[in-house]
Formats: structure tokens, C-alpha cells, sequence
């Protein structure tokens, strides 16, 4: 087994900050940037444009907010760096949540809209990346980055850069301090969300720690300049530190321009490291001997995909498309595992511009298990055997930050991402292992490369082609003489546009035409039409063509889809009910019994959820009406919704138990609480419950809580009947002891899943309780069952309330039987007033007596019944 020394990264660095990290070139950076030559301002995708304040005239003085950040430790971390050989480390990252409409400087621009000025200090930081964990801008909104003299800047962001995740990552901004301002217009479609979540600080600037490094425009890259464009220099964080990797563009057989990007695990393999990835293009020097690399071509955000530490590889979905003017490559693959003749490796070492390794022999498949190592010694991770491709360097070499970066054989498609090694010899993870040698989707290459399951083990790369075309409209049942919006959602970067309709009864209004990227359309009068795009850009054009794509009405039809218009719902589930609208632009609703019913509406989705009044409450109706416009045309439709509740759901509202049978509940749309407690085999309690695979706790599944307090007799009995449930008996003083997740708080009395092997309902026989205490009930659906539910609760013993009485005494005779009960009220002195005889059952077992004719004082009742007689005192008052 070889030992490696392995550029390895942040989680052997949260370990122990004082940890060796390896001399070798596997990791990841930081996400701040490198500062190798005179800092410029960074591209992401963005509009031109400069920052409204410029533009005001006459303004006041103000004093913007500052977050200023602590001085870094330089006298602590340049040395650590040094000692310890962490060569990827050049910068800190503060956490922070400051939204920029709640904490920014306001200013508002009568006539046009606001702006927020925020200013983040760094002190003596060599530059500044900023991460906002919050990113929704509506359009014509804007955020520009400049410093305090107004002499660079970045911007502007827009909604061009809005995703799914509402997050962005912004390149490294040169300098110590900068201001972020933030613009909204007026009425814009929705209020913007800006919040700043972390800022990083870069402590050193890179320089060249090697003379191995070949430019990729020194010779031996002559051959390799349609590749190189595919290559990015990359970098992020984790939270704590920002880290430097390399990685590459990778073509799929598709062949759609998915801007998939692969690297290698060990640098990022978490989906919150791949939302703050900033990769760089064409980050190069001009030539041999120049120092001009430019950073002015950089895509913010990524999706992990899939990923393995087997072969060592990450494969991520970048967020933004590559813009035409980045020229990029996606690169071929063979994955047949076949020893590649030859190798080049084209990478950022250091994160520095992008240099060329390689290597005129045959690679081999490294034959060892591999451990790699820190400085000291220790091991960090094995790989196994023939994992690797092996390239020993005839030209160039690689360097901590050349991880991940691709290794192409002769024919110049990529076999693996660089793992580590030395500055002559790098282990490569291969391909052909990562292509399929998992099962598990996020473990493998072939679903992603291969989405149609080809069978393909060798694909080509592909540079910038022709766009492929394609688009959708904001509605498609639309209102005549409405202008309709048409969003381009071409693939590839086109430039050009060009938009026609069948049949000819259509115009383009608000200043849009024929050749604008997203137009407005009005159709003139009812019938369907067919919409065809044609995209394109100087490397030629795509058609795309959606027939009967449009239907004109004077009429719309509104409807909720994939709903009945009479639908019964647990409350517990009234929010993953999909209230989706169709039909109409703009939507409002109307629903009956709000006050039982939370609503929040997007304009085509309602969601809603169970107020916090309906909980313990009862079942309800509720109306709920949409109501769809475009234009002048207006339509409506409706459901109705049976929502059903579970009173006694919750501890807190337990459904009180008498004496004798106890009907008309049910555990229906009944849900599990937290901390809810449930009896297992640990509480060696006889008959306890079963551990249920289905179940969502272990244990319980739809449980409901009942009350009683225990008979004067103290002996009560339990008989459940309706469905195959478990029940349990608690000692506690409140239900909130029950609740509290502290077994102390807490007995287990007795439990039951099943009275016999034949019934599978609940029995509890002769538990001696304490006279008149309050005890709680639980029964639960075994293995979700749910159903009505019959509870006896047995006793042999009488009750009398209200006692004392002024005259009205009520009387609950329980018996385990049927039967008929003599009752006689003596006074005193043992003379009887009168007596009288109740047929008494489980479900007929609440009498009356009235002493109201008698004067005040003490009386005795007997009961007999069955044989048993049973006394109890009644005083009159």
C-alpha cells in the first residue's frame, strides 16, 4: 500500500484547526478569490448599468449602516498556514443575516422607486466575497457592489439571476470595504428579498510557490485550446473557511448543453458548499510569459447531483449558463476503462491561472490501496486498488487547488478527476468506475450523462453551437385583446430572435415586435393558434414550433385542477391539499370558515393550513372560491371541503370518560404529538406495544387521548371495540407533564396491543387505580388502523354527583353486567324514605334521585346488584 500526501480540506480542518493538512493538491478553497494580479471587477452573469445613487443630484450627506468585520489574526494564521503546510487557506468567512430592506440606509427617488445602501467593512482584508442566503428580485430591480471612492464596482444583478434555492454568491471584490446597494422600483410585481448571510475575508494573495507550472498558452498546450475552455478554476465555502478547486465542463448524450461540471469529492460534496460555488472561465495568461490573466468571466451557484468518495468525484448542475462570449467546451468522456495511451491534466494550481500537466506515456491503473496522508503522517481516507489512474509529469505538475480538474487521454475525452499525489505523479479517480459502479442515482454518473439509458460508453465533446429554441407563455387560455407575455427559454445563448403566429389575427403590443426575446402578444379574435420561435446565434439557429399552443377566448374557464368539487380531508392534511387555479393571469380567493382555516395565496396556488382555533375543535365545511381575470375576462369556481378534526387529537384536549360505554369517537385524521410518549418492551410492561415498521415515531401512528377518574371501588376495567388498536394507561398530574419528553414526569401503568390472538382489540382487566384521581387514556391505530371506537370503562362500585346536593342527586350505578339494582335511601337512624329498582347497563346506567322533599342533613344509599351491594353517603343541604 502507497502512503499519499493529500491537499485534503475542510473537515479534517473543523476537527482540529491544528491538524497538518497535506502537501498535495486535492482540495478545495475558500470562497473568497485569488489575488494573483491587480484585483478587476468580477462578470456574473449581469446587466450593464450603474448604481442609482450615482445618478442622484443634490443629495445630502448620510450615514450608511457598516457591518464591520473583526481584524483577521494575521500574525496567527499566515504562520499556522506556514507551519502546518495548509497551502489552500487564504481567507475567513463571518456569518451574519442582515436583510437590506430592514437594516440598509432608505432612500426614495420620488417619481422611480427606493434605495437601501449597505456598507460591509473589512479592514484589513486583501478582498471580499459576499454570499446572500437571500435572492429574489422582482424585475427592474438591481444590486451593484461598489467601494467607497466609487472607483470599482460590480453589478448590476438582477432578476436574470433569481433561482430556485433564492441564493447568489458574488465573485471576490477587491479591497477592504464596499458598499451594497440595493434598488427596487415603484409597484413592482412582488417586494424583493436581499439578505446578506456570510462575508468572507482573503488574508494573503497567491503567488507562484512552484517552477514546474506550464500556462496553458505555453507550447505544450498548443493542441489543447478548445478543450481549456471547458476547464474552470472554482471556489466556495463551508461556512468557516472558503476554499480553491479546479473542474470542468462535461457533455451529455443529449448533447442539450446541460451545464453539468465535474470534480472531485473530496472538494465539494455538500448541497449547501455547491450553493455558494463561483466557477471562472478562461481565467488565463494571454501567453507563456504574460501576467494577464483576466477574472472577468464567472457563473455564481450550483446543485449536487451525484457523488462518490469510491473514485473521489462530485458531479454538480451549474445554476447559470455559460454566456457565448465564454467560448466554453463541454468535454467528451470514455468510460469504457481501458489505460488511456496518454494523459494531460488542465488545471488551476494554487488558484492560479490555468496551466497544463503531461504526460507522453501510458497511464496505468494504480494497483494499491491508497492511503492518503496529512504532514504527519496520519491517515485521513483508503481508497482501494485500481481505483486510480496513475500519470507521471513529463512537462508541469500539480499543486493544491488542481483537484478535480480533469485528466484527458489522446483522444482528448476525460477518464478522471484528479484525487492527489505529488508535484510529479497525480492519482486520478476514474471515470469509468464513477460512470455506474454505484446503483444509487447520487452515487453515479450514467443516469446524468446518460438520462436515456443509450448504453453509450464514448461520447464526443462539444463547443458553442446553435441555440436550441424553445419558450412558454404566461398563460395559454387567454382573453382576447390582452397582451400575453412570451418568455424565451432557449438553450445556448442566443442572440437573435424572431417570433411568428398562425393565424395572422394576432399584433405585439407595448413596444415589443417581432424580433424582441420575450414580446407581448395580443390575439385579436377566439380560435386556437400556433406560436414558432426561431433562436439564434452566430453559430446559426434552432426552430421551435408549439401547435394549437394558444386558445383565445371572450370567456374564460377557471378551474381548480385535480381536486373534486366535494372533497373530505383530515385538518392534519389540509396543507399538502393541491389547490392549483387554471384558466385566468390573476387569481383571488374567497374561503369560508377563515377563522378555522389559515390561506396564503400565490397567485395560481392557494395553500392552506388548520388554524390554531380549530385545534380540539370539531369538523367543519369550508367554501373555497377562486376567482380567475386576463384582461376583461373574469370566471370563477368552487369546492367544497369536509375537514375533519379529531377533538381529542391532542393531550391537551382529552375527551373526558364516564362509568359504562363511551361511544361516537374515533381516531380518524388522528396525528402523533411531539414528545408523545407510547409503551414498548423497555417498560417490561406486560402485553406493551409492538414496534410498528410503518410508523412514522416507531410506535404510535393516529392516537387519541382520553380522561377518567378512577371509581370509588378503585378497580376498573378497560374494553376497547372498533378497530385493531393499543392502548395505555398514564399516572401524570397535567397533560403537560405528559408532553414534557422527561419519563419522570410520568408513570406507564398498564398496557395492551391485543386482548387474544384471535381479537385484536385492547383489553386492560382490573387495574387498581386511587379512588377519584384523574388518569389519562391513549389508543392508538395499530399499524395506522383507524376507525369508530366503542370505550368501556368497568367497575363494580356507584357514583353520586353533585354531592353534597341541595336535593338533585345524579346517580351512576356500574356493573360488570347487566342487571337490575335495588336502590334504597335510608336516613340515619336506618328508617327507609323509599326505595326503588333501575334496570342497570353499560349503556344505561345514569339515574336520578330526589331528596328535595327531605329536610337538610345525611342520608345513606344502598345499591344491590348481582349479588353485590355498594353504600355511599348523601348529604342534603
Amino acid at each position: 500500500m502507497a502512503d499519499f500526501m493529500l491537499f485534503y480540506k475542510k473537515k479534517q480542518q473543523r476537527r482540529s484547526r491544528n491538524m497538518k493538512l497535506l502537501y498535495g493538491w486535492l482540495v478545495c478553497s475558500i470562497v473568497i478569490v485569488f489575488f494573483i494580479n491587480p484585483f478587476e471587477a468580477n462578470a456574473q452573469i449581469r446587466e450593464k448599468g450603474t448604481p442609482e445613487s450615482f445618478n442622484l443630484s443634490n443629495r445630502k450627506p448620510i450615514e450608511i449602516p457598516v457591518f464591520e468585520l473583526d481584524s483577521l489574526p494575521l500574525r496567527q494564521m499566515l504562520p499556522e498556514d506556514q507551519k502546518f503546510k495548509i497551502d489552500n487557506r487564504y481567507g475567513i468567512v463571518s456569518q451574519c443575516n442582515i436583510n437590506l430592506k430592514e437594516k440598509g440606509e432608505k432612500t426614495e427617488i420620488p417619481g422611480k422607486g427606493t434605495i437601501w445602501q449597505y456598507k460591509v467593512d473589512g479592514r484589513n482584508a486583501l478582498s471580499l466575497g459576499l454570499n446572500f442566503k437571500t435572492y429574489n428580485l422582482p424585475r427592474g430591480a438591481s444590486v451593484f457592489m461598489y467601494d467607497t471612492a466609487k472607483a470599482n464596482s460590480q453589478g448590476a444583478f438582477t432578476d436574470q439571476n433569481n433561482n430556485s434555492r433564492h441564493q447568489l454568491s458574488i465573485a471576490e471584490f477587491p479591497g477592504n470595504n464596499l458598499i451594497i446597494e440595493y434598488f427596487e422600483p415603484l409597484s413592482p410585481e412582488f417586494s424583493g428579498e436581499l439578505v446578506l448571510g456570510s462575508v468572507s475575508q482573503a488574508y494573503v494573495n497567491l503567488e507562484s510557490t512552484t517552477t514546474t507550472r506550464v500556462g496553458i498558452n505555453c507550447p505544450q498546450g498548443a493542441n489543447w485550446q478548445t478543450e481549456k475552455t471547458g476547464v474552470c478554476r472554482m471556489i466556495f465555502n463551508d461556512t468557516k473557511y472558503s476554499y480553491y478547486c479546479s473542474g470542468a465542463l462535461i457533455n451529455n448524450v443529449r448533447e442539450d448543453g446541460t451545464p453539468y461540471f465535474l470534480t472531485a469529492n473530496h472538494c465539494i460534496n455538500t448541497e449547501a458548499e455547491a450553493n455558494t460555488l463561483v466557477v471562472y472561465f478562461n481565467y488565463e495568461n494571454s501567453s507563456c510569459s504574460s501576467s494577464d490573466a483576466s477574472t472577468s468571466q464567472t457563473l455564481s451557484g450550483a446543485t449536487l447531483k451525484s457523488g462518490s468518495t469510491y473514485s473521489d468525484f462530485s458531479l454538480l448542475l451549474l445554476t447559470e449558463y455559460p454566456k457565448e462570449e465564454y467560448n466554453a467546451y463541454f468535454a467528451g468522456w470514455d468510460v469504457q476503462g481501458n489505460n488511456p495511451e496518454s494523459g494531460v491534466c488542465i488545471h488551476h494550481p494554487a488558484g492560479t491561472p490555468k496551466c497544463i500537466a503531461t504526460d507522453n506515456n501510458p497511464v496505468t491503473s494504480y494497483a494499491y490501496a491508497t492511503k492518503w496522508t496529512d504532514s504527519n503522517g496520519n491517515t485521513i481516507s483508503t481508497t482501494t486498488a485500481n481505483t486510480h489512474w496513475e500519470s507521471n509529469f513529463d512537462d508541469g505538475g500539480t499543486e493544491g487547488g488542481s483537484s478535480g480538474s480533469p485528466l484527458f487521454d489522446k483522444n482528448k475525452r476525460i477518464v478522471g478527476q484528479l484525487h492527489g499525489g505529488t508535484a510529479t505523479q497525480g492519482l486520478f479517480g476514474k471515470l469509468s468506475l464513477s460512470w455506474n459502479y454505484s446503483g444509487v442515482y447520487a452515487s453515479q454518473l450514467a443516469h446524468w450523462l446518460d438520462p436515456d439509458n443509450t448504453g453509450k460508453k464514448v461520447l464526443d465533446g462539444v463547443g458553442q453551437r446553435p441555440p436550441i429554441a424553445n419558450f412558454a407563455s404566461e398563460i395559454q387560455e387567454v382573453c382576447m385583446n390582452t397582451p400575453v407575455l412570451f418568455s424565451d427559454a432557449s438553450k445556448k445563448n442566443p442572440t437573435q430572435w424572431n417570433w411568428q403566429v398562425q393565424p395572422a389575427t394576432y399584433r405585439f403590443a407595448n413596444g415589443t415586435n417581432a424580433n424582441s426575446q420575450n414580446p407581448q402578444i395580443e390575439f385579436l379574435k377566439e380560435g386556437v393558434y400556433s406560436v414558432t420561435l426561431t433562436a439564434a446565434n452566430k453559430y446559426g439557429s434552432n426552430q421551435k414550433t408549439q401547435s394549437n399552443y394558444i386558445l383565445a377566448k371572450s370567456k374564460l374557464d377557471v378551474k381548480f385542477l385535480r381536486v373534486d368539487t366535494e372533497s373530505t380531508i383530515c385538518g392534519c392534511n389540509l396543507s399538502t391539499l393541491p389547490l392549483i387555479a387554471s384558466g385566468a393571469y390573476t387569481y383571488s380567493y374567497n374561503v369560508s370558515n377563515n377563522n378555522m382555516i389559515d390561506a396564503m395565496a400565490y397567485n395560481d396556488s392557494l395553500h392552506l393550513a388548520l388554524s390554531s382555533k380549530a385545534e380540539g375543535g370539531k369538523s367543519f365545511d369550508s367554501w373555497v372560491k377562486v376567482t380567475g381575470t386576463h384582461g376583461t375576462c373574469s370566471a370563477s369556481d368552487s369546492i367544497l371541503l369536509h375537514v375533519i378534526i379529531q377533538p381529542n387529537d391532542n393531550a391537551a384536549h382529552a375527551a373526558e370518560l364516564s362509568l359504562g360505554r363511551n361511544t361516537g369517537y374515533s381516531n380518524r385524521c388522528a396525528t402523533v404529538e411531539k414528545n408523545e410518549p407510547s409503551p414498548s418492551t423497555s417498560d417490561n410492561l406486560p402485553n406493551s406495544w409492538n414496534f410498528d415498521t410503518s410508523s412514522t415515531s416507531g410506535i404510535l401512528d393516529n392516537s387519541v387521548w382520553f380522561s377518567f377518574h378512577a371509581p370509588s371501588s378503585g378497580i376498573v376495567t378497560i374494553n376497547t371495540a372498533g378497530f385493531d388498536d393499543q392502548i395505555a394507561i398514564y399516572d401524570a398530574s397535567s397533560y403537560t407533564s405528559l408532553l414534557s419528553g422527561i419519563t419522570r414526569n410520568y408513570t406507564i401503568l398498564s398496557a395492551n396491543d391485543n386482548r387474544s390472538s384471535s381479537d385484536n382489540t385492547a383489553q386492560i382487566e382490573n387495574l387498581a387505580l386511587s379512588p377519584g384521581k384523574q388518569y389519562w387514556l391513549q389508543v392508538d391505530g395499530n399499524s395506522s388502523a383507524f376507525g369508530d371506537l366503542t370505550i368501556d370503562l368497568i367497575s363494580n362500585s356507584i357514583e353520586v354527583y353533585p354531592n353534597p346536593s341541595t336535593g338533585i342527586f345524579n346517580l351512576i350505578i356500574a356493573n360488570p353486567f347487566t342487571g337490575y339494582a335495588d336502590v334504597v335511601v335510608s336516613d340515619l337512624q336506618g328508617r327507609e324514605l323509599f326505595k326503588t329498582q333501575y334496570l342497570a347497563s353499560l349503556t344505561s346506567n345514569k339515574f336520578t334521585i330526589d331528596l328535595s322533599a327531605y329536610t337538610k342533613g345525611m342520608y345513606l344509599l344502598n345499591v344491590r346488584i348481582n349479588g353485590s351491594t355498594l353504600s355511599k353517603k348523601l348529604i342534603r343541604w
